[in-house]
């Protein structure tokens, strides 16, 4: 389970991925990080890193982040 992920392990992770692990939609993450990306390095909430035009994060700050928030909606089926 990704909750037992030693903390010295270095893992990011894609907002996509991410989006799987929390339940938060791919949006959604997609403004946390940029928000995070704009904010100097010391001050992000969640370490974040910018590669290729695309966000990653730091899974050890996302899972302690959704320990505090909580888990997003999980996608439901719509119709």
């Amino acid at each position: 389970m990704a909750s037992e992920i030693a903390p010295d392990q270095e893992i990011w992770v894609l907002t996509g991925e991410g989006a799987e692990i929390t339940g938060y939609s791919h949006e959604y993450l997609e403004k946390m990080a940029n928000k995070n990306w704009r904010l100097p390095e010391d001050d992000r909430l969640i370490k974040t890193r910018k590669r290729r035009g695309r966000y990653e994060l730091w899974l050890p700050d996302l899972l302690h982040y959704i320990k505090e928030i909580g888990t997003g909606p999980m996608n439901s089926t719509r119709k």
